[in-house]
């Protein structure tokens, strides 16, 4: 009986390990072929690892980067841009220089000028007089402080016959100042303000005077550029002076004859003339 039971145990262990043998060979070989979502699938050894990468080869130092074309040569470096110049800008100090400009600036008048003029005073006449009238010719020099702005110094001379009918001969020095209200256009006009002092020689009744005067004086004027070189110009300037000299205060030079004396004076001058400048 002991002996059948041995025998009965020994065939299952050998029936079983015939079974288990083949099904355990199957389950490595399928290892491979499971997929993750089957949970009776054994991975094996490997599972839960991702798979290793096959090695690279290395590349020399000096290879291209990756992604960069194998056959393409290295571009040299950019040299640098010349002087004066910068990337997409252009130099405009040392560009060519522009004609319109150049043609500007070889119109524009000079700043030093001397103006010779024609001028003829009116001054009015007394009762006993009508027949009055001085003229005379004048010089300036004159400098253009800029374009707008010029300071003129002049010398004046007159003679003929004053408001009283006296002979006279005069000469007068003034300092002015002339605003040129467009200097841009062909034809430029002024505003003139200015000081002035004269000495006249006058004869009263076979007596020969020096008188003397310091006033002001006002004017408007055009101006007609010809050439850088050269303007003609005509003006109108107002002046009110009085007597300085010392026998102004004991001999005025005015009788109404109604008792008003005065030693102050006005007239206009009317001018034209000729500027050279340079």
């Amino acid at each position: 009986m002991k002996l059948r039971r041995s025998g009965i145990a020994l065939a299952v262990c050998a029936a079983v390990a015939t079974v288990a043998g083949p099904r355990t060979a199957g389950a490595s070989d399928a290892a491979a072929d499971c997929s993750p979502e089957d949970w009776f699938c054994d991975d094996g050894e490997g599972a839960g690892r991702p798979p290793e990468l096959a090695p690279q080869p290395e590349l020399p130092a000096d290879a291209p980067e990756t992604g960069s074309a194998p056959d393409t040569p290295a571009s040299p470096a950019a040299a640098p841009p010349p002087p004066g110049m910068l990337p997409e800008k252009m130099d405009l100090t040392h560009g060519a220089a522009d004609p319109d400009r150049e043609e500007e600036q070889d119109d524009a008048l000079l700043p030093w000028s001397v103006n010779l003029r024609l001028e003829g005073i009116a001054l009015g006449s007394g009762q006993h007089q009508r027949d009055t009238g001085l003229g005379g010719l004048g010089i300036s020099l004159r400098f253009a402080l800029r374009p707008s702005m010029a300071f003129d110094l002049g010398l004046d001379a007159f003679g003929g016959s004053d408001y009283n009918g006296y002979d006279r001969s005069e000469t007068s020095v003034s300092l002015s100042a002339l605003w040129f209200l467009n200097p841009d256009r062909a034809i430029r006009t002024y505003v003139l303000f200015g000081l002035n002092a004269s000495a006249a020689h006058v004869n009263v009744a076979g007596d020969d005077q020096d008188w003397s005067y310091f006033g002001a004086q006002a004017g408007l004027g055009l101006d007609f550029p010809i050439s850088p070189r050269v303007s003609l110009n005509v003006d109108a300037v107002g002046f009110l002076r009085g007597r300085v000299d010392s026998r102004a205060a004991r001999e005025p030079e005015f009788n109404d004859g109604f008792g008003n004396l005065s030693n102050t004076s006005g007239g206009g001058v009317f001018r034209g003339g000729v500027s050279l400048y340079w």
